[in-house]
């Protein structure tokens, strides 16, 4: 009974817990960890203590288990491993798994053979093994693990029991290490978050009172709207009703300094001009102020995320005070390398082979802004990002540049001092990808360090306070952002994936029933794993257009489905009551380039019904459910609806099922095995118990 054994001691030999005051040897904690589980059952967290002052090896093993689980391991840049490939012995068709580790591996690995059936793939028995070891063998503590695996392979069993075993091993081996994940990885809340993204300039914080039926100071005049101070004036009772909607984190938008020099618009710039990325916007309240709302948030039970801008600042940043070297510049005079930056904190660089550079000392009109830093001149690009074989700029920004070992020390330094100044709980990346080493060595042909810098800002962070958890706002390289240790990341679209559209916004906007039935999938297996970054789902957010505009009638299918998604979830502060300011040159609903305020007493009524019923209904069914997970719902051959079954993990047996039509046309809705047959209008969603 090989099996039986290696699970009594493999358990013990991969599973983390919190200090403990006494400290044994690994055998020992071996031995005790046996008398935990029996083989038959899943397991159960394991204690394996560390010494005192360890916290980088704890951090260094939390590190290890998120790459056998999910990404495998990165030597920088570059993965060591790849996703296994399946193929259909008979139809040849190939299926890539959800990821490169072992979560993604076994969930692709059930779902197939549990709609075609073992047989088609069995040809794949001794690739299992070859894949399996390849992605343990870089991690000494899997060695027990591996074992077990060559003498399953070795093993005159059938292919069929074989594959049975195999598929026995691993769901036991990681539910182990998921129930160890899950109580200590203290930034996992994020994967779980209800978000509520609010916009501080066109919050109206007076009028949302006097609509809400309460006043701004206990039953006292309220203050002249226009002479609030957002942080300063935020009370309590404010953050109540957000927390009533169902919401446990807040993301007050737009709280830093905008610059001054380019702006843009009348609305008093874009929050992402951003002039000083320590501190808050003094137009909103001082620092005392913000340490304050971060204090009554965390007291109304609500998380506080800022925004990390990662790509730029504004033409007359702190930072480019600085140094001109921590960006994208060079100065007339200065040296032709490319790579000076990393002879130290030199503040020149020579423009590109496009850069269009002049002699007279006018820097190139495209992409370009003129700097004078002690006395001297220098051209600094734009802040941008690259699109159609070029670079596209924010004209607004300059560009950092992350080919500096210095500006990345000095930006780790910056998201380290908002949690030691001012206690928030989370990041909101903007643009994170752009930082990536491959995309920025692409984007500005630099030589990058050879780490990552996400890698080392945020275990940097993480080993300050753990519970401090990173979202990324990203439209590529999700995996890539994943393996830095992203907490989790947007999810808009994500196109790399042979089954085609998988990011949860396109594919419900879109209403192509396929691409929903595919992103369905995706955002199942990202809210079941837990060793990498989880999604955020959303149907608006302040860079895309009112909801109502998108979704039309079928905006109450796609709301349900949202609300019900047991990861992280995000919605906008006006989208509720259906308030859209947009105006012809930006989309946004709260334009940033003109003067706005939400009118709490307007927007859409049926937008705000839509809302309020389905805000109602899903927080219901959350609190029946307790933790629950997602399982897809596939829709019979010809019909267009998309659906999932929530799963309870705290209520034994109970399970429900939503399905909805986010299509523009009816569809026939039969779920086979479960007895149901009916039909949905374009925007129906019906609640299914199963007794």
């Amino acid at each position: 009974m090989m099996y039986s054994r290696f699970l009594k001691s493999l358990f013990a030999a991969v599973l983390l817990s919190a200090p403990s005051a006494v400290f044994s040897s690994p055998e020992t904690e071996r031995r005790e960890a046996a008398s935990l589980f029996d083989g038959s059952d899943p397991a159960a967290g394991v204690l394996l203590p560390f010494p005192r002052g360890k916290g980088d090896a704890r951090i260094e093993s939390l590190q290890q288990m998120k790459e056998i689980l999910s990404s495998g391991a990165w030597d920088g840049p570059v993965p060591q491993a790849r996703h296994f490939m399946f193929r259909h012995d008979k139809e040849g068709w190939t299926a890539q798994a959800q990821s490169v580790g072992l979560e993604g591996f076994l969930w692709t690995k059930k779902e197939l053979e549990g709609k075609y059936g073992v047989g088609p793939f069995l040809h794949h028995t001794n690739d299992y093994f070859a894949y399996l070891d390849d992605l343990l063998k870089e991690v000494s503590w899997t060695a027990e693990l591996r074992a077990v695996l060559n003498d399953l392979k070795a093993s005159h069993m059938s292919p069929q029991d074989k594959n049975t075993r195999l598929n026995t091993v691993l769901e036991s081996y990681i539910s182990g290490l998921q129930a160890n994940i899950a109580g200590y990885d203290s930034a996992a809340w994020a994967k779980k978050a209800r978000i509520y993204e609010l916009f501080p300039r066109a919050y109206n914080l007076s009028g949302r009172r006097s609509a809400q039926g309460f006043s701004a100071s206990g039953g006292k005049t309220q203050r002249d709207p226009s002479k609030i101070l957002f942080f300063r004036d935020f009370k309590s009772s404010d953050f109540s009703v957000i927390k009533r909607m169902g919401f446990d984190a807040v993301w007050p938008m737009g709280i830093l300094p905008i610059g001054v020099r380019g702006q843009t618009g009348t609305g008093g710039g874009s929050p992402y001009s951003i002039s000083d990325h320590s501190t808050v916007n003094p137009d909103l309240g001082t620092e005392e102020d913000f340490k304050n709302f971060v204090s009554l948030a965390h007291q109304a039970g609500l998380k506080v995320i800022v925004d990390f801008v990662v790509n730029h600042t504004s033409l007359d940043s702190r930072l480019l005070a600085e140094n001109p070297g921590y960006f994208v510049s060079y100065r007339y005079g200065g040296s032709a390398s490319r790579n000076n930056s990393f002879a130290g904190p030199r503040p020149f660089e020579a423009p590109g082979k496009n850069a269009g550079a002049k002699e007279d000392g006018v820097c190139p009109r495209d992409g370009y802004f003129d700097y004078t830093w002690h006395g001297e001149k220098y051209c600094v690009h734009n802040g941008g990002f690259e699109y159609g074989g070029g670079v596209s700029s924010w004209i607004d920004t300059a560009q950092v540049n992350y080919s500096n070992a210095a500006l990345r020390d000095r930006m780790t330094d910056i998201v380290k001092g908002w949690v030691a100044k001012f206690d928030v709980d989370g990041f909101r990346v903007d643009m994170a990808y752009l930082a990536l080493n491959n995309v920025f060595s692409r984007t500005w042909q630099k030589s990058m360090p050879h780490e990552e810098f996400y890698r080392e800002l945020i275990w940097t962070v993480k080993a300050a306070k753990p519970s401090v958890a990173f979202m990324a706002e990203a439209y590529a390289f999700q995996e890539d952002l994943s393996a830095c240790g992203f907490d989790t990341i947007y999810s808009k679209y994500e196109t790399g994936r042979p089954e085609g559209q998988t990011g949860w916004y396109d594919a419900t906007a879109g209403g192509n029933g396929s691409s929903e039935a595919s992103a369905v999938n995706r955002a199942a297996f990202l809210a079941w794993q837990q060793g990498g970054a989880g999604s955020v789902v959303f149907l608006g957010n302040h860079d895309e257009p009112a909801p109502e505009t998108v979704y039309g009638r079928r905006l109450p299918a796609a709301l349900m489905l949202t609300m019900l998604y047991p990861g992280a979830v995000m919605a906008y502060s006006g989208a509720e009551i259906g308030y859209n300011a947009a105006i012809p040159t930006e989309s946004k609903p709260l334009p940033f380039s003109a003067p706005c305020q939400i009118n709490w007493n307007g927007g859409d009524p049926w937008v705000k019904q839509t809302y309020q019923t389905v805000f109602s209904a899903a927080g219901d069914i959350r609190e029946q459910l307790g933790d629950y997970d997602i399982e897809p719902l596939w829709p019979p051959q010809g019909q267009k609806w998309v659906g999932y079954i929530l799963k309870s993990k705290t209520v034994q047996g109970l399970r429900k099922a939503v399905i909805a039509n986010v299509t523009w046309n009816y569809t026939g809705a039969d779920i086979p095995g479960f007895n149901f047959s009916s039909g949905l209008q374009s925007g129906e969603y019906r609640i299914i118990d199963f007794k």
